[in-house]
């Protein structure tokens, strides 16, 4: 029985842990969020790339951008509803 609560526990950790990954593009393809599954985010826009760390809870990303908070929903068709509702489609 403790073997079965140490398997689940590994589980459920494994869950919200940082396996997500693939880059994610707007549909003008001036943003995009290239997500590592070493819990590493590379963010572009207009020439410019952030780096920052994100994780998964569930069904949200949560990304830390130079010290701000940011929350992208992952949506039940692979989508990532990012920043005011902004659709971002997987690329690879």
């Amino acid at each position: 029985m403790k073997n079965l609560y140490l398997i689940l526990s590994i589980c459920l950790l494994a869950a919200c842990g940082k396996g997500f990954s693939g880059k994610y593009v707007d549909g003008s393809g001036m943003m995009s969020y290239d997500f590592k599954s070493n819990g590493k985010v590379i963010y572009s826009a207009m020439g410019i790339n952030i780096e920052s760390d994100f994780e998964v809870k569930g069904k949200d990303l949560k990304l830390n951008m130079q010290g701000a908070k940011m929350i992208l929903h992952i949506e039940q068709d692979g989508s990532i509803k990012g920043p005011m509702g902004i659709k971002l489609i997987k690329t690879d």
